[in-house]
């Protein structure tokens, strides 16, 4: 008879370890963003500067959904690089056959893109009659007098507060460059 109480407690605690697993794939899984900065840059397909330097907006491409604004940045610049001026927004609206666009600052607004350009912004007045985008770039002004065929790298960054995601950016210096767009 001893032995159905320790049968019924080591049985107790094996649904304890089960629940306590449970509860923690569920955690992780809950942290997940539902959200990813996607990769635009490789090494295959550097950002380009030339030796007289100058400042090229690097696009920020996100995929999934989001219903926080998304902040955007660049960090680990080398020496003499720097990010230009204020980090864009570019807010566009499709009405009445054209496109209208103006300029804004970060967060990026909650919305939804599928990572490869255009993010479809989640609060606009009324979306039977227009379309609201927006594009998120980072200008990252490089100094001239860099050597050709020189090369470092800088990281552009996405966060919504809870979650922040980074890309790895190889920069090539050289004397001139073909157009990305």
């Amino acid at each position: 008879m001893r032995s159905l109480p320790r049968h019924a407690l080591a049985m107790g605690a094996c649904a304890a370890m089960m629940l306590a697993a449970l509860a923690a794939t569920a955690s992780s899984a809950s942290a997940s963003p539902s959200w990813q900065l996607v990769d635009e840059f490789s090494t295959t397909n550097p950002a380009c500067y030339t030796t007289s330097g100058g400042t090229n907006d690097l696009e920020i491409d996100l995929n999934g959904t989001w219903s926080t604004p998304i902040n955007i940045g660049a960090s680990g610049l080398p020496a003499g690089v720097s990010v230009a001026g204020t980090t864009l927004i570019d807010f566009y609206y499709y009405l009445d056959g054209r496109y209208t666009l103006s300029y804004g600052t970060p967060p990026i607004p909650a919305g939804w893109s599928n990572g490869t350009g255009a993010v479809r912004l989640a609060a606009q007045p009324d979306p039977s009659s227009y379309t609201l985008d927006a594009e998120g770039y980072v200008g990252v002004a490089v100094p001239s007098g860099l050597p050709a065929n020189s090369s470092f790298s800088i990281t552009l960054w996405a966060s919504d507060g809870t979650t922040m995601q980074a890309e790895s950016v190889p920069v090539e210096i050289k004397a001139s460059c073909k157009r990305r767009y």
